[in-house]
């Protein structure tokens, strides 16, 4: 990231701080909050260039990263993790790429089941021969489709997957369209609630070309285990690297209904996340009850060494 501007007025910005005697931002922004008189310009001029100038160092970073230009919602929480880091879930994904793709079967297809504005759907596309997104959600929808001209390889389809096909009716939350699910709303005036069209995977007819499918990322807030008991015999057929995001309140006595589900179909190998800045994954026998943002099933031994 480029840093030579912030290095340049950072002096600048700490002389005119100084007769506040702050203890850093993050009490400034504290005492702001309980009395914004005193701190109007700070506030309203200097941490408004600061978060301008980062921003747009950031934006540079991943352009020469080569990170892909997605579109995205305004105030949208994974609109802003893009600008951030360059893509949203960035560790997750690296850890993927560098751990896992590798050791699967080259040339396979990948199934993204809540495929979201598209952000894995469109780095997915660079490993596997073919990408098919599934995603219900109308406003998600509209920018899955423009992100997904990015990559030829990409084939989005406008409905969720669960155990039957059937309408499903949930909250979708004002500024977070990953959130969107039955209990989703905090009480915001602007979340709304929107109907889902489902179907179950083993009764879809996808266009695989004769390939196996070899990873498939299920992140459906909560909807995880009717979404692997409407896949059983595709999972069956395929055996592909699940990866699932699972919430540590479906979490009791070490398992959870999306993990029972897959154990049922064979998985009987799991994977967590490393806590801590390396993206690696480490064998799990039984999940705590804590949020696990990338959870690793397979049905037979992954190499993590």
């Amino acid at each position: 990231m480029e840093t030579s501007g912030l290095f340049a007025v950072w002096p600048l910005i700490l002389l005119i701080l100084r007769p506040w005697k702050t203890s850093g931002c993050a009490a400034n922004l504290i005492l702001a909050k309980r009395n914004p008189a005193p701190y109007s310009f700070p506030m309203n001029f200097l941490y408004r260039a600061l978060f301008k100038h980062l921003m747009l160092s950031a934006v540079r970073s991943h352009q020469d990263a080569g990170r892909p230009a997605l579109a995205g919602y305004a105030f949208d929480l994974i609109t802003a993790k893009i600008h951030l880091d360059g893509r949203f879930a960035h560790r997750e994904l690296s850890a993927l790429e560098r751990h896992v793709f590798p050791q699967l079967e080259k040339g396979g297809i990948c199934l993204d089941v809540g495929a979201n504005i598209g952000n894995h759907a469109v780095n997915f596309a660079g490993v596997f021969d073919h990408v098919h997104a599934f995603e219900p959600n109308e406003k998600a929808l509209d920018l899955l489709r423009i992100n997904a001209r990015l990559r030829p390889n990409v084939t989005v389809h406008p409905v969720g997957l669960s155990d039957r096909s059937h309408v499903l009716e949930v909250i979708q939350p004002a500024f977070n369209l990953g959130g969107t699910g039955a209990s989703a709303t905090n009480g915001n005036p602007l979340d709304e609630k929107v109907a889902l069209q489902l179907n179950a995977l083993d009764e879809m007819q996808l266009p695989l070309d004769g390939k196996r499918i070899t990873f498939m990322k299920i992140d459906v807030e909560g909807h995880e285990p009717e979404v692997i008991r409407g896949a059983a015999q595709t999972l069956s057929d395929h055996s592909p690297v699940l990866g699932i995001e699972v919430d540590r309140r479906s979490v009791q006595d070490g398992s959870s209904p999306a993990l029972d589900a897959a154990q049922a179909l064979g998985y009987t190998h799991m994977y967590a996340m490393r806590r801590g800045r390396a993206a690696r994954f480490r064998a799990v026998d039984r999940p705590t009850a804590r949020n696990y943002p990338l959870l690793l099933l397979s049905k037979s031994e992954l190499n993590f060494d």
